[in-house]
């Protein structure tokens, strides 16, 4: 099973000629989870190939323009490209409002917007996986995603023989269904670790994010602020610089950690990562349609 993520740019604030504002694309199954949706994106949405048709979730952090003004030209696209299918906007409280402003300019899609506002805390399942939010701190209500795959556990079919099941019925029990005086924790092992990824920009490093993003597979944060001479004004201006971002990876103990919504004023990311690597090894600085592929452990 694979869980597949991809940066559609990574800019903050403006696009640049070399770099699209900051989103994230997340694929699984065929299904498209997009976090966030500024001027443009649906241009380096094209760009990357995964397809447009495809976007089912709009996970949205907050409501600066960086964020959500391109919502209306991607609901356009996809209505062009044929969908019919419910699209689904999820994001803080203020999100409908803005929303039904934005689609003055599409008004006659061909499918429903569902609106979702969310506080913080809420948790729901979408198409195999789950999505569970947490308040970001920032000068607006603001939010940070995960999305978690879950795995079953394995079945043992050895277990299954001793107790006497048919193997017709083997079926019910990795079902969850009992068969007869055998239940499914009797012929499963052990829990198995999923997939998961964290999703968070425009905020401040906070406790709770930290506990959101607990044990993520990939963490997705970001770095508007490379060097650490800038940390007053990120702590003024609600972000976090390369160090924070990393800081909070390391206490939430991510695997990985991906920069984004870089500062238009950062020529060149690269140049920071120390200071970011100094804290959390395993740091990856993030480019636009950076394609990243998440398999469970033993595949």
């Amino acid at each position: 099973m694979v869980l597949d993520v991809a940066l559609v740019g990574t800019s903050g604030m403006m696009p640049l000629p070399n770099r699209w504002l900051s989103s994230v694309l997340v694929r699984y199954q065929g299904r498209l989870i997009l976090f966030d949706c500024g001027e443009g994106t649906q241009i380096s949405l094209r760009a990357l190939g995964w397809g447009l048709k495809g976007v089912d979730v709009i996970l949205i952090s907050h409501v600066h323009g960086d964020h959500v003004t391109g919502v209306p030209g991607l609901l356009l696209t996809l209505g062009n490209a044929g969908r019919t299918e419910p699209v689904v906007l999820v994001g803080p409280r203020g999100v409908r409002v803005v929303l039904e402003h934005l689609l003055v300019v599409a008004p006659h899609l061909p499918f429903e917007v569902r609106c979702r506002e969310l506080l913080g805390g809420e948790c729901f399942a979408f198409a195999g996986v789950t999505i569970t939010c947490g308040a970001a701190e920032h000068h607006v209500p603001c939010l940070a995603y995960r999305i978690d795959v879950p795995r079953g556990r394995r079945f043992l079919p050895e277990r299954a023989r001793e107790l006497g099941v048919a193997v017709d019925d083997w079926k019910l029990l990795q079902r969850g269904a009992a068969v007869g005086h055998v239940q499914p924790e009797d012929v499963l092992g052990p829990p198995r670790r999923g997939l998961s990824v964290g999703l968070l920009t425009d905020t401040r490093p906070t406790d709770g994010l930290a506990e959101l993003m607990t044990g993520v597979d990939v963490l997705v944060g970001e770095g508007m602020y490379g060097s650490d001479a800038d940390q007053p004004r990120a702590a003024e201006r609600k972000h976090m610089t390369f160090r924070e971002s990393a800081q909070l990876a390391a206490r939430a103990g991510a695997k990985q950690l991906v920069l984004t919504h870089f500062s238009p004023s950062m020529v060149d990311p690269q140049i920071y990562a120390a200071n970011a690597r100094d804290v959390f090894h395993e740091t990856v600085i993030g480019h636009d349609h950076l394609i990243m592929s998440l398999r469970f452990a033993d595949e």
